[in-house]
């Protein structure tokens, strides 16, 4: 899930939401409020849906001017999406396995992507792998990719089912720094905006702050479930994790957890089953560091 902007012709900005799901579909939003009725508001309704994928689509991005979407899918490619004409304009085809995860530099000239082939691949934006790496690589599955958002820094920082999180100059891919620090497969990964600081979370529950330049930790909290997703506050010094069982507010400066969310939601039992068994074999994986 991804959030946008589109400029008027005065200027304002308008904020659209980009979401892609095991349905298979990309699908914009429009967010701006729609009250329905005061007891069920809605904040968003959908705008359009781009459809290419033959299997679940498991991560998205955007390019920085919110024009261009990037999608990772189990059918094993990445697809271009250009939002406006919501066409898919470029296929990637390299990934021997499903493809977890992508990423667009802050220039908008390369694209990262990982998968369950343990590869990291390097592409330009009309679907040419120019690069795999083949040393200092991953030992399991790559499951999250995310570039630096300083174009003056140009790096990339790769999270995996191995438990660890590697920092790589992104133009020769360079190993820079390796972490270790959590015990179970890292899910998400997030950069601080204009600072070196990195996020990571992870199955193990933990919460983890980095210095990616500098290569050292910096300090971490731990859940009592699973980290699913990670991203820094544009407002406050604050890191907002998704977990299994709801959100987590950590406050930087405080050294605190803020707030905890918990949510509940109710399974389908159909879904359900898809989900064991899709995820059967990830079930069984688990690092010890």
């Amino acid at each position: 899930m991804q959030v946008g902007t589109t400029v008027n012709d005065d200027g304002t900005e308008n904020e659209f939401l980009v979401t892609a799901s095991r349905d298979q579909n990309i699908i914009t939003w429009d967010i701006a409020e729609q009250r329905a009725t005061e007891e069920d508001p809605e904040w968003g309704v959908p705008k359009r849906v781009h459809s290419g994928h033959n299997h679940f689509v498991e991560d998205l991005c955007l390019s920085n001017d919110s024009r261009y979407a990037l999608t990772a899918s189990w059918d094993h490619t990445l697809r271009l999406w250009d939002l406006e004409k919501g066409t898919s304009s470029k296929t990637f085809v390299d990934h021997d396995k499903d493809v977890l995860t992508c990423s667009f530099s802050a220039d908008n000239r390369q694209i990262a992507s990982g998968g369950r082939d343990k590869n990291i691949k390097i592409w330009n934006t009309v679907g040419e792998c120019k690069f795999t790496v083949e040393e200092d690589q991953h030992s399991d599955w790559v499951s999250c990719v995310r570039f630096s958002p300083d174009a003056k820094n140009n790096v990339l920082a790769t999270g995996s089912w191995d438990g660890t999180v590697k920092v790589w100059e992104a133009q020769s891919m360079t190993l820079q720094n390796t972490f270790t620090g959590h015990t179970n497969a890292v899910t998400s990964l997030s950069f601080a905006q204009k600072s070196c600081y990195l996020a990571s979370g992870g199955k193990d529950g933990n919460i983890i702050l980095w210095n990616a330049t500098e290569g050292t930790h910096l300090k971490h909290k731990s859940h009592s479930a699973p980290i699913n997703q990670v991203l820094f506050s544009k407002v406050k010094y604050w890191i907002v994790a998704a977990s299994d069982d709801g959100l987590v507010l950590w406050d930087l400066v405080n050294d605190e957890i803020k707030e905890t969310k918990t949510v509940f939601l109710e399974t389908n039992e159909e879904d359900s089953d898809s989900e064991e068994e899709d995820d059967k074999e990830k079930k069984e994986k688990k690092v010890v560091v």
